[in-house]
């Protein structure tokens, strides 16, 4: 009988030790679990007119599960107040080692691009005109080193026949350009063959540095129509003072990004970084921080899209005809 009664509770008693155990065990196994992974992106811009690249990027990461504050940091110190600066603030993201930098134009990736050789860190470029002649890869198909990224392709021919269907009297037009930046030279050489097809000419003016731009700004030629800008960092970095100019002076002005016309150009034909960059770079960025090398990751096209701003084509004097309107993609009213 007393053995019976010692069998009972036997059991119970196994069952509070089983217990116990498993009470000390769980927080033990939770002390040596894997931390969540945690990344930091650096950020490389020279113009504050295309800061929306970055928060477009920032929502497709967030949107890829890559939320700022939690398990991403930016390392982004405002947009470079000079173009020769990039390098140094390229070089400060490879001291801080980051995971991935997203250069944004031609001039802040070829910065990053000599920042990180001989590492590993991983750069997406957006945008870029030609990846291939600016050096940064070896095709678009098979970029081969640590840079892949996002480029427009030459749409520059496009855009001038655009800002001509605008405004068809247009006959000269001027075109300031820092002949240092590889975008801005293969732009000009594609809308050098695009003016000659349209029956335009083009007034040229080199500015390589501030002091040039601000000379080529205080003495835009009398016969000039219209001035078209190029994808050039140091040029458009004074675009708030050239819309100003141009208004003033009546000129219809052609811009390389959507943005610029919102910010006031009168036309644009290009893509929209912001949207590219929640799609395309974010994209990117997802597969290179989950292990793809940048090698192995074709270069991606953006889509392009028309703008025209009619608050600029009134303050010029410029009547915009329906036919036109109809073909624009965004209007600016």
């Amino acid at each position: 009988m007393v053995d019976n009664v010692r069998a009972q509770s036997s059991t119970p008693n196994r069952w509070s030790v089983l217990a116990c155990a498993i009470a000390l065990i769980l927080p033990l196994a939770a002390c040596f679990a894997p931390s969540p992974k945690t990344y930091t992106i650096g950020v490389i811009n020279p113009l504050p007119l295309i800061e929306t690249t970055l928060e477009g990027f920032k929502e497709g990461m967030a949107e890829l599960g890559y939320v700022e504050g939690e398990n991403v940091t930016y390392l982004y110190e405002g947009a470079a107040d000079d173009i020769d600066e990039l390098d140094a603030i390229a070089q400060r993201l490879v001291e801080a080692d980051v995971d991935l930098i997203l250069s944004i134009t031609t001039p802040a990736t070829q910065a990053a691009q000599r920042a990180t050789a001989g590492t590993d860190i991983p750069v997406i470029f957006i945008p870029v005109t030609d990846p291939v002649g600016a050096g940064l890869v070896d095709s678009l198909r098979h970029p081969g080193g640590n840079i892949t990224g996002v480029t427009f392709g030459p749409q520059e021919g496009r855009r001038l026949e655009w800002l001509i269907q605008v405004a068809p009297t247009i006959q000269q037009v001027y075109v300031p350009y820092n002949p240092e930046d590889r975008s801005a030279v293969l732009a000009l050489e594609i809308v050098s063959k695009a003016a000659a097809t349209l029956g335009v000419e083009l007034i040229t003016r080199e500015a390589s540095t501030p002091q040039q731009v601000a000379a080529a700004f205080e003495t835009i030629p009398e016969e000039a129509d219209a001035v078209f800008f190029l994808p050039d960092s140091l040029v458009n970095a004074r675009a708030d003072d050239w819309i100003k100019l141009a208004i003033e002076l009546g000129l219809p002005t052609s811009a390389p990004s959507l943005t610029a016309v919102e910010d006031g150009h009168l036309t644009a034909y290009g893509m929209d970084l912001a949207a590219s960059a929640r799609q395309e770079a974010a994209r990117l960025a997802d597969q290179i921080l989950q292990g793809t090398a940048p090698a192995d990751l074709p270069v991606e096209t953006a889509e392009f899209f028309s703008a025209i701003n009619l608050k600029t084509a009134e303050a010029i004097g410029l009547d915009i005809s329906d036919e036109v309107l109809l073909q624009a993609d965004i209007i600016i009213r």
